[in-house]
């Protein structure tokens, strides 16, 4: 019986230390966990690694494993070892959390702080700071903020296609409607600055085709010269010789100036142009390359703020650049169409009816255009824009009559009435931005640069109505005034 006693503690010792040994885990999870007191973390990632490969289903050495990655900057690894963990379990769920949190934390703080040290001057900090933030993406990647920051950072150096590819993962992750405006700005930045390429690459020959058109039936004598120079000889006064016969002076006048340069023949009676004829088409042969590079680039910034628009079709500054982007990428009819409906849907938005004025403006749709103006002013009577954009409206209808009634060679003034008529808004619209610069200088404030610039245009055009109107006093004013203000600021 004793005999047996004894067997049995035996038996019950020897379960014991089986059990115990089967806990403390496979040789590679102890000595791993040996090595992580010794502080030797690569010896000990190698032997977790071991470890999972053996027992996928290891939890704790998953955990570990994370836990050692992050100590050592494998943040990539960091989330693959503790994605692993917590599809066995959520046995370390809190403090895989924690340390994610706390690391992203830090590491987008740093970042944070190096991109407010930067400055043209000191470009490192950008570099040092995207170091972080990266890392940051990294350590957690579902989060939207750090792709904000790197966007920022991006732009700040100058990395605008990155910028924008990090501004659009903000926006995928998290929505960010400033965010994704930044990117929607840099697409439009850099199709203005495509177009001023194209422009500056092309001056000389878009300059000719804008003064050929500018010159027409009821032209004068002194618009050709002014916007294509002298004629080629023969001189004005005499004409051709036709048919074998000497040229002779015309008792009617009649002149002929000939620009071989740009194909054109002009027949000018009593000094007004009567006859424009090309021999054959003017092609200035203009490289459009950067134009259309430029369509391109205000096509994703409309898209950009089209996405925005969805979201928040109340969001007036995205209204603003939503339009400016139509307007570069050339699509004025879809523009129309889409801030038609805008109005529909929110009749009481003054921008919108303003906006609908603008574009029915551009294409000269004037009544249109007039008719979207007095509704803004309907619901804001001080609405300076509107303002502003229906008296020069009504002025530009005038303008077109003058030039329609010269080409026929009548002598009516009808278009003076839409010069007067268009008068009282520019007046008003001058009379508020004076009060409120006075206002502001009043209150000490300073005067923004552009307000004061805007004010110059509004007396510019006062000035030219003034003096079509045959006001010479008046016009002399208001030309001083926007004069002053171009050269004061005040």
């Amino acid at each position: 019986m004793k005999h047996n006693f004894f067997a049995m503690i035996m038996t019950l010792t020897i379960i014991g230390l089986m059990t115990q040994a089967f806990q403390c885990g496979s040789p590679e999870m102890t000595g791993a966990k040996v090595y992580i007191q010794q502080k030797n973390y690569p010896a000990a990632i190698d032997l977790l690694v071991k470890d999972v490969q053996k027992n996928p289903v290891d939890e704790e050495a998953w955990f570990l494993l994370g836990e050692l990655r992050e100590e050592t900057g494998d943040y990539e690894g960091m989330n693959k070892a503790f994605t692993e963990a917590l599809k066995i379990s959520n046995d370390h769920a809190k403090e895989i959390y924690g340390i994610k949190y706390n690391t992203w934390g830090k590491l987008t703080n740093d970042g944070v702080d190096f991109l407010k040290k930067g400055s043209a001057d000191s470009v490192m900090y950008y570099d040092k700071a995207l170091t972080e933030l990266l890392k940051a993406a990294t350590a957690w990647p579902e989060t939207s903020i750090t792709y904000k920051y790197i966007g920022i950072a991006y732009n700040s150096k100058g990395d605008f296609a990155n910028a924008i590819k990090m501004y659009t993962k903000a926006w995928e992750l998290g929505k960010d409607i400033e965010t994704y405006k930044m990117a929607g700005r840099l697409y439009a930045s850099r199709g203005l600055d495509l177009k001023s390429k194209f422009e500056t690459d092309n001056a000389e020959k878009l300059r000719s085709l804008k003064s050929l058109a500018a010159v027409d039936k009821g032209s004068y004598k002194a618009d050709i010269t002014r916007e294509l120079g002298a004629p080629d000889p023969p001189q004005a006064g005499k004409l051709e010789k036709k048919k074998g016969h000497a040229a002779k002076k015309d008792d009617s006048k009649k002149e002929e100036w000939v620009y071989s340069k740009y194909n054109v023949t002009f027949t000018i009676e009593n000094d007004k142009v009567i006859g424009k004829v090309f021999s054959k088409p003017y092609n200035p042969n203009i490289d459009s390359t950067s134009y259309f590079a430029a369509v391109d680039e205000f096509n994703k910034a409309v898209e950009v703020f089209e996405a925005i628009k969805k979201i928040d079709p109340k969001d007036n500054e995205n209204l603003s650049l939503l339009l400016q982007a139509y307007v570069g990428a050339d699509r004025i009819k879809e523009a129309t169409k889409a801030f038609k409906q805008a109005v529909l849907n929110d009749p009481g938005n003054k921008l919108n009816h303003f906006i609908l004025g603008v574009l029915y403006r551009t294409v000269a749709e004037y009544d249109d255009a007039i008719g979207e103006y007095k509704a803004a002013l309907a619901i804001d009577p001080d609405y300076s824009d509107a303002l502003f954009d229906l008296g020069a409206t009504i002025y530009n209808c005038g303008v077109d009559m003058k030039k329609a009634a010269e080409e026929k060679g009548d002598e009516s003034t009808a278009y003076k009435q839409k010069f007067q008529d268009a008068l009282p808004w520019l007046e008003k619209v001058a009379d508020m931005k004076w009060k409120n610069a006075q206002a502001s200088a009043k209150s000490g404030a300073a005067v923004e640069t552009e307000l004061r610039t805007s004010d110059a245009v509004i007396w510019n055009t006062l000035g030219t109505i003034y003096a079509r109107l045959g006001q010479a006093d008046k016009a002399a004013t208001a030309l001083n005034e926007a004069d002053n203000i171009r050269k004061n600021g005040k």
